[in-house]
């Protein structure tokens, strides 16, 4: 059984737990309301009562939450926060599957008899991170993780829903259209326009019925999803080999400045889990999904180690731009580092140019940011409103 944990509005949740004077409220993580290139990375769900959503512009978000609090990313305290929660998961099984700084999949298998029935682990491991973190997750359990990821959106904030083995085919069809996951409203609205107003209704279509009208990757997802099946390819992170972050997102992605934002928090993501778990790689991965679900990846292997945020972002900025179809809106993004080592390259580079020294005020930053009840170091790059600006 697998196990998929989601940190219920991460970002938001730990700024509420660190300032008590925020619980309650409307809290929208990301950048200033007032400059119009900042985005919403993520907020409360007092926030998201107003429509606020992440990837929003966050001038937008103003607009639709007037009284809004509007805090910066501290990214450096969310890492510091999954940490933590990803080293519980680490209690319960031997095979954890980080997707990104607020997720993670759990495979449950031969675990019953350290903790009993899989539903009971799950409930065990819930109350286990409130208790030691103060945050709550909502669960999913099921035999594949596609229906687990969707089980543990069902009663978010806080939720738990099981979908006990040979229900999933049930579970996917007794649901909204809404809830179908990896569907955007493009999508959605494609479906409706077809005349397909629930998940029970694609089910009783045939696989290459809806690859006539949805094209082959499009068709066969909507086919496996109704009917409970893999219907998603994640990641197959091996802890010890991969360190990767991947986000889908509510909305299509179009706009070149958004996205670089994303990308910039996906590597931010990596690199950090590189830098404070000790592993070296060389080789970076991008992963593309667009509104039309094909799906796409990207590789390059450098001739020393990606070491640094700059050398990685430029990295995926580049094969990023040598992949995208420009103006196809993008449902999910996923950075990678593959091959990773614990021992470092030792042949070095020729010439320097500073880049030494850039590793080593990382590696200084991160070392600072580590520790308890200091003031945070953030790098002005890292902050959405300050990448480069786009031609209007």
């Amino acid at each position: 059984m697998f196990l998929h944990v989601d940190l219920d509005a991460f970002f938001a949740s730990v700024e509420q737990l660190d300032f008590p004077q925020y619980r309650g409220k409307p809290v929208i993580v990301g950048g200033d309301p007032d400059s119009r290139r900042s985005i919403v990375s993520t907020c409360s769900y007092e926030a998201r009562k107003f429509g606020v959503h992440s990837a929003m512009s966050a001038a937008q978000a103003k607009l639709l939450c007037p009284d809004g609090i509007f805090l910066r990313v501290r990214m450096s305290r969310y890492h510091e926060k999954s940490k933590e929660v990803m080293s519980i998961f680490d209690e319960f099984s031997p095979d954890v599957q980080q997707m990104s700084i607020d997720e993670a999949f759990i495979d449950l298998t031969g675990t019953e008899r350290l903790f009993g029935p899989p539903e009971k682990t799950a409930v065990r491991l819930k109350d286990e991170v409130k208790k030691r973190t103060g945050l709550t997750v909502s669960v999913g359990l099921a035999s594949n993780k596609y229906v687990a990821k969707v089980a543990s959106g069902i009663s978010k904030p806080d939720g738990f829903c099981y979908v006990k083995s040979g229900g999933e085919a049930e579970f996917m069809q007794s649901l909204p259209l809404e809830k179908l996951w990896g569907a955007g409203p493009k999508t959605l609205s494609r479906l409706r326009d077809s005349g397909f107003f629930s998940i029970r209704e694609i089910a009783n279509v045939s696989e290459e019925a809806l690859q006539k009208v949805f094209g082959n990757s499009g068709g066969t997802f909507l086919f496996n999803a109704s009917h409970g099946l893999a219907a998603e390819t994640f990641n197959t992170e091996t802890k010890n080999h991969s360190i990767s972050a991947e986000h889908t997102y509510p909305y299509d992605l179009t706009d070149p400045y958004i996205i670089e934002t994303a990308l910039m928090q996906l590597c931010e993501e990596v690199r950090y889990r590189t830098e404070t778990e000790g592993f070296y790689s060389k080789t970076v991965h991008l992963k593309i999904r667009y509104g039309d679900f094909s799906t796409t990846g990207i590789q390059k292997t450098f001739q020393s180690d990606v070491d640094t945020f700059d050398f990685l972002f430029k990295a995926v900025k580049e094969l990023f731009y040598s992949k995208w179809h420009q103006g196809y809106g993008i449902r999910l993004l996923g950075v990678c580092m593959q091959n990773c080592s614990k021992t470092p390259d030792t042949q070095g580079e020729l010439f320097d140019f500073g880049s030494d020294n850039l590793r080593k005020l990382e590696k200084t930053i991160i070392s600072h940011n580590s520790k308890k009840n200091v003031p945070k170091i953030q790098k002005a790059r890292l902050l959405p409103q300050a990448l480069p600006k786009t031609d209007e």
